[in-house]
């Protein structure tokens, strides 16, 4: 039952964010996280 209320809890953050501020928040974390993948990888 917590997994399908996580998994609601993203849809709905989800759909908000591309609604109502056309997608900034999510495309701020792919940028974060990219980074830090890029930097990880990098140091091996």
């Amino acid at each position: 039952m917590r997994y399908v209320i996580i998994i609601s809890a993203l849809a709905f953050f989800l759909i908000w964010d591309g609604l109502y501020n056309q997608g900034r928040y999510l495309d701020t974390t792919v940028r974060q996280v990219s980074h830090v993948v890029r930097y990880v990888t990098a140091k091996f």
